[in-house]
């Protein structure tokens, strides 16, 4: 390896035809190899490359299709929601749909705010402040995606209600950082709504449209969630199938590369009550259900 500063881009899902383009894609900084598991791989060794080898997946999606990010700091065997986690069966899951429309409506008895956002955004904005939901968080800034996955968060508290992040430590256990590039879809022939984009197997929700930044939070990270859309049977549990492809690269050159502007820092993108008006209405909001989570109090 000619620099010790590389990184792994998955491609999944890969029509045949593309198969011959990739193995003649030409990427300063790229090697195109494969890995120990047959898999396709291209091997970064700069943020241009970086920054190239998202761009590639943008250019070649389908019409139809978006590519966002999902900063990570370690890969898991399945990518599911929260409110799915460690469930295995339709009955489990319906009893937590039950329980977190249990929380949405206290909040919107609690709230003439939150009632005021449109019914597909208030999931999607309570899971960004901390309760459990069928939405992942997802971007479509590669500096905050770089973000969180150079970064550790730390709980504490009965409820897990008490978080701080800090920079991850490099350790032979802990060396590569992740970002997950998610395939969605976009189909204009669905009802237009403000800040909701509906596919054929999953819908976005952009929560700087859906909802007002008095909640700031979403603002300040370019907040976007997604989720598998669900059938008769129930929803999904992984949502590995919107996975277009997943970059590696290690934690020390994504730490560099990122550096350490005021916009990105803790405080930055996780906005104190102070400036979060709407952070702060939710904090003081009692909801009776608590196993899926509260709102989360943000050390900066």
């Amino acid at each position: 390896m000619h620099s010790q500063y590389f990184g792994i881009i998955y491609l999944k899902d890969i029509m045949e035809e593309d198969l011959g383009f990739l193995e003649k894609l030409t990427i300063a900084g790229c090697e195109n190899v494969s890995d120990e598991f047959g898999h396709q791989v291209f091997q970064v060794s700069s943020p241009h490359a970086l920054m190239q080898a998202v761009g590639y997946l943008k250019y070649t999606a389908n019409p139809w299709e978006r590519i966002y990010m999902r900063g990570q700091a370690s890969l898991y065997e399945q990518l599911s929601p929260t409110l799915y986690r460690g469930i295995v069966s339709p009955t489990a899951q319906g009893k937590r749909h039950k329980k977190l429309n249990e929380i949405i409506k206290d909040f919107c008895n609690a709230s003439s705010l939150f009632k005021s956002i449109a019914t597909y955004a208030r999931e999607p904005l309570l899971q960004h402040y901390g309760v459990k939901t069928t939405w992942l968080d997802i971007v479509d800034n590669i500096w905050v995606a770089l973000w969180f996955a150079t970064n550790r968060a730390y709980v504490a508290g009965d409820e897990n209600q008490y978080m701080h992040f800090a920079p991850r430590e490099i350790s032979p256990v802990s060396k590569f950082a992740y970002i997950i590039l998610i395939r969605t879809e976009e189909h204009r022939s669905n009802k237009s709504r403000k800040g909701l984009v509906i596919g054929n197997t999953t819908e976005v929700v952009d929560l700087r449209i859906a909802a007002p930044s008095v909640f700031l939070r979403p603002h300040a990270q370019h907040g976007l969630l997604f989720r598998a859309r669900g059938n008769e049977g129930g929803r999904l549990t992984d949502y590995q199938n919107a996975i277009a492809g997943i970059i590696r690269f290690p934690l020390e050159a994504g730490k560099k590369w990122l550096g350490d502007g005021a916009l990105l820092n803790t405080r930055a993108l996780f906005p104190p009550p102070f400036y979060d008006d709407g952070y702060k209405i939710l904090l003081n909001v009692k909801h009776s259900e608590r196993s899926l989570g509260v709102i989360t109090h943000i050390g900066a």
